[in-house]
């Protein structure tokens, strides 16, 4: 018996042994292909019919992947701002290595805003921007439209530096909606021209934009697109030693400068980090002399702390901002406006759950917000805008192929007004909102995305002389996308968007100097209704990479300011009373980057939008012109600097209206040609990363004025501009 069983132990034994040796280990570094630095995080997937393991590389960009049963395996690559690697390789037994470069990608990252867990740019239903680290140094002025308006598909709308606000496809105001991490600003500069945006872009990590309908996920006011400055001003993830950032730049074309920064700390379980920024810029210089009254202000304050762990944090920050600058021409030149803002937001996500969901995220936010309109010291009116916010998201589990979110949101509103620029009473409005989002691996090489949101809207005047508003908004969207190789994609998107009628579209009646007319709301409108198309074709490899879109938009019950042929001599503005048209916009956007040389790149890009309102036989109000750029650019591993020329095309396709001879409305822009120059360059150690960026735009101190400036008759755009930028992470 006992022989029995010891040779039993000894075949089990052997048995072990001979398993032992026949699996195998693979092991690598992967290493940046430029810089031959490792890569800390990426995800390594080890593949077959029977197999499939992913760990991640570490510090070093090392990666160990144990016990591979013997057989041929296929080895997949990927960390974001790369693009992936793919190989096989022949597992014998025993440890075998496998190095891998990766070659970092030209343009396209993650976006956080078009989908509810995030997104490569490259495989995104829908057409993209972000800015980040070099490029944003690189882009970086002192308002969030100037900063990312030489971005495809964006414009700049602008009364002044000051109230700088972006543009997207032709569209603006309350067609755009921007948000901070994801909640609104609780500002008001969708609402006038010379309202400005409450955030300093040099305190932002990234800038996401989504050009077309982002409704599904944020609702009526992105029918046009979304703006996302992310900061993340609440810890999400375990820090266990000091990490941060700090950004100085300084200008000549307006003299001054700015900075920020901020600092996160924690013991692996909780996090605190505490930022500020502020700026100071003086009037604007022109090839015509300076622009009295362009003078900018800006200064924040902020703190926020969380409980993280691997599976979720939970989080509360407090931030507190203001500006202050200058509307040039305007009130005899005196006008400034100077927007406060108090921030109050918790937030906080939960991974890995067990049950039919294994994900849930929320946010509150509370805004208050106050500006005054002065006249000089004198203040002549003041705004008060309070928000509240919730945002709630829950992701369920894959169900066969099918992965997606259910959401909802309420937001409630208070807008008042005292003083002489009254346009209307004061009103609350209330809105809730459902809606779910789908994705669906049709195949290894397409991939579907489905969705629907439903949205309620009341408007509430405190006053009996203008009548409550209820709206019922719906809107879905279906899209396509096609990835035949790792260095191409084909998307497709189609969206049908709902936006109901803003407060000041229903209920503002006087003298809007923001607007340059006299408005009469109209209570009596009807929500307007999109549906858009989008194809893209994407393509990325070591020495190429670019995208073309193309889109149309139709919109039934278009808003816009119609033009009566009155104008109020007291004012000298003309009057305009907001009426509804069938609208359609369509266009193309472009870039291409292509490496010529061993250091030298060559890129370019186009965009075009054109907008009709095609119920009455007329060009859309205020549309951006035809836009290019090329340029050429010197390029090694973390330096880079170039020559870039931008033409703008003179925009003669005008909203404007005759009466008895006399032309009422806008006036065509002529255009111009712009040269730029930048060098760029990225340094560090272990520890720290730090890029200095200089550049000096309007080289040629070209006189020019751009199309969506209300003040382009009577001043011209900033003059030749010497710009530094330095940035440190840590």
């Amino acid at each position: 018996m006992k022989l029995t069983l010891s040779l039993f132990l000894l075949l089990i034994g052997a048995a072990a042994v001979t398993a032992a040796q026949q699996t195998g280990v693979i092991t690598g570094t992967v290493t940046n292909a430029q810089t031959n630095e490792p890569v800390a995080n990426a995800a390594v997937s080890v593949e077959s019919t029977t197999f499939n393991r992913q760990v991640r590389t570490d510090t070093a960009g090392k990666y160990r992947v144990a016990d591979v049963p013997p057989g041929t395996y296929h080895i997949v690559i990927r960390l974001n701002q790369f693009l992936p690697s793919r190989m096989d390789v022949e597992v014998k037994g025993g440890e075998q290595t496998t190095d891998v470069p990766l070659i970092p990608e030209l343009h396209f990252s993650e976006v956080t805003s078009v989908t509810p867990e995030g997104r490569s740019q490259f495989e995104s239903f829908q057409a993209t921007n972000v800015l980040g680290g070099q490029e944003l140094t690189k882009e970086l002025q002192g308002t969030l439209g100037a900063t990312i308006e030489n971005e495809p598909g964006i414009a700049l709308r602008s009364f002044g530096p000051g109230p700088a606000r972006p543009v997207i496809r032709g569209l603006d105001g309350d067609r755009v909606l921007i948000v901070e991490d994801g909640l609104r600003m609780g500002d008001l500069s969708s609402q006038s021209g010379d309202h400005g945006v409450n955030v300093n872009p040099a305190s932002a990590s990234t800038i996401e934009v989504v050009r077309g309908p982002a409704t599904l996920l944020y609702g009526a006011n992105a029918i046009g697109g979304l703006v996302n400055v992310v900061t993340n001003e609440i810890p999400r993830t375990p820090v266990t030693r000091p990490t941060g950032s700090i950004t100085l730049d300084a200008l000549s074309g307006a003299p001054g400068g700015g900075g920020a920064g901020d600092v996160t700390v924690g013991n692996g379980s909780f996090a605190l980090r505490v930022a500020g920024s502020g700026r100071r810029s003086n009037d604007f210089k022109t090839p015509d002399g300076d622009i009295p009254n362009s003078f900018n202000r800006a200064g924040t304050a902020e703190v926020g702390a969380s409980y993280t762990s691997q599976r979720g944090y939970f989080g509360a920050s407090y931030a507190y901002d203001r500006i202050h600058y200058g509307i040039p021409f305007v009130e005899e030149g005196e006008t400034n406006l100077n927007p406060r803002r108090q921030n109050f937001t918790v937030r906080g996500e939960s991974r890995n759950m067990g049950g039919v969901f294994d994900g849930f995220r929320g946010s509150f936010g509370v805004r208050r917000y106050k500006h005054d309109e002065r006249d000089g010291d004198v203040v002549a009116t003041s705004f008060i805008n309070n928000t509240t916010e919730l945002e709630l998201l829950a992701h369920h589990k894959r169900a066969g192929r099918m992965k997606g979110s259910i959401g909802g949101s309420l937001l409630t509103r208070n807008f008042s007004a005292t003083g002489e620029e009254v346009l209307s009473p004061e009103v609350d409005q209330k809105g809730g909102a459902l809606y779910i989002y789908e994705e669906v691996a049709a195949s290894q090489h397409t991939q579907i995305q489905f969705g629907g949101r439903y949205e309620h809207a009341s408007f509430e005047p405190q006053t009996t002389d203008e009548p409550a508003r209820d709206f019922d908004n719906v809107s879905g969207s279906v899209g396509l996308l096609f990835l035949p190789t790792d260095q191409a994609t084909i998307s497709f998107s189609l969206a049908s968007s709902t936006r109901n009628p803003a407060l000041e579209e229903l209920y503002f009646h006087g003298p809007h100097p923001g607007n340059n007319a006299i408005e009469n709301g109209n209570p009596g409108l009807e929500s307007e209704r999109a549906l858009g198309f989008d194809a893209s074709v994407r393509w990325r490899g070591a020495a190429a990479a670019g995208e073309v879109t193309f889109f149309v938009n139709r919109i039934s019950n278009f808003i816009f300011r119609e033009f009566t042929g009155e104008v109020d001599d007291e004012e000298g503005l003309a009057v305009t009373e907001f009426a509804q048209a069938d609208a359609r916009l369509y266009g193309i956007e472009s870039h291409v980057d292509v490496k010529v040389g061993p250091l030298v790149w060559v890129e370019g890009g186009l965009d075009y939008v054109r907008g009709e309102l095609t119920s009455i036989d007329s060009p859309m109000p205020r549309v951006p012109p035809l836009r290019g750029h090329a340029g050429v650019r010197l390029q090694r591993n973390a330096f880079q600097a170039g020559v870039e020329g931008s033409f703008t095309a003179k925009q003669d396709r005008v909203y404007a209206l005759s009466f008895g001879g006399v032309s009422v409305g806008e006036t065509p822009t002529d255009g111009y040609n712009l040269l730029k120059l930048y060098a760029s360059y990225s340094f560090g150690s272990n520890r720290t990363v730090s890029t200095i960026t200089a550049r000096l735009d309007n080289t040629t101190n070209v006189l020019y004025s751009n199309h969506l400036n209300y003040l382009k008759d009577l001043a011209p755009e900033m003059g030749r501009n010497f710009a530094v930028v330095y940035n440190v992470k840590f």
